[in-house]
């Protein structure tokens, strides 16, 4: 990462029904073709380590955010081991009803308008059992220039040399202007990404002032995801309808290339919850070791021409 540049990754999940059996068996077998029907039926009823920088007087980030964000500068700087399966194991496919939920969603997300906006508006709440519940109002053009509210509701601007929002692509963190230059097709993009790849999606399609061609292949490439599970419809934090999808990591772990020091990482599960009728993330949970571990729920993101 570079010396102007900053991330800190926070991806949010719940826990589910049979995770532990999931992690310890590395495998899940396909939904029966009842379940596989079900939850078309649910679909079709109705709508469905995050770069995150809080203001200056509340950068206190708790121990699990800490990690999440490490993990993803360290996958980014190709210092980190982060297997999906185990060796020898096989990969468990994403399911029938997950990818086709998700391809769904791709081609809404391509017929989105494009933005030509001078800015990018962020209002997230963010919940940890370290930091509790709270609320964060940012702002950033295309050169990843940031803008926060403080807490007495006045606007801090960037200074001098101040870091950049940006985010994590391969071994490279990319500003908006930097994302524009991301390739719309799946295969191509894929490739950029590098390891973790739905993590780095998932960071993505969080808050990322993306391209609706781009958005669109990350869905596809999430629909095509190993052990991508489709949930079903529920409802986020605010009461708002949608459909969640959920990923399990495998156990892994971070050297610290300086002192040789290892820190490991327990599996985690993330869901993400997408409103099918826009494309859009509306909330993702992180659970590690069966316990919930931390929230965010995107209450607005996207375009604005001012910041106030």
């Amino acid at each position: 990462m570079t010396d102007n540049a900053q991330s800190h990754g926070s991806i949010d999940v719940l826990d589910f029904p049979g995770a532990d059996d999931l992690i310890a068996a590395g495998r899940v077998e396909p939904p029966s073709a009842q379940v596989v029907e079900a939850a078309r039926a649910q679909v079709s009823a109705g709508p469905v380590v995050v770069p995150l920088q809080a203001p200056r007087w509340k950068q206190s980030r708790s121990r699990r955010l800490l990690v999440a964000a490490a993990a993803v500068a360290a996958i980014a700087a190709g210092a980190v081991a982060y297997p999906v399966i185990g060796v020898g194991e096989s990969k468990p496919p994403a399911s029938a009803s997950a990818a086709e939920f998700l391809n769904r969603v791709a081609a809404t997300a391509a017929g989105a308008s494009q933005t030509d906006a001078p800015y990018w508006k962020v209002h997230v709440e963010v919940d940890n059992e370290d930091d509790g519940q709270r609320q964060s109002t940012s702002w950033f053009d295309r050169e990843g220039h940031l803008w926060f509210r403080n807490s007495d509701g006045s606007i801090e601007k960037p200074g001098p040399g101040g870091k950049l929002k940006a985010w994590p692509v391969g071994d490279e963190f990319l500003t908006w202007k930097r994302l524009e230059s991301l390739p719309t097709d799946p295969d191509a993009l894929e490739r950029r990404l590098g390891d973790d790849v739905f993590g780095k999606v998932s960071i993505l399609l969080q808050d990322a002032p993306l391209a609706p061609e781009v958005r669109a292949a990350l869905f596809k490439i999430m629909a095509r995801t190993e052990g991508v599970k489709l949930i079903g419809q529920v409802e986020d934090t605010k009461g708002r309808k949608g459909t969640a999808v959920e990923f399990t990591r495998r156990p892994g772990g971070m050297k610290d290339p300086a002192t040789g020091r290892r820190t490991t990482f327990p599996p985690r599960t993330t869901r993400l919850v997408i409103d099918s009728e826009s494309g859009k993330l509306l909330e993702s949970y992180d659970t590690a070791k069966g316990m919930p571990d931390s929230r965010a729920t995107y209450l607005e993101v996207g375009p604005v021409d001012k910041i106030d």
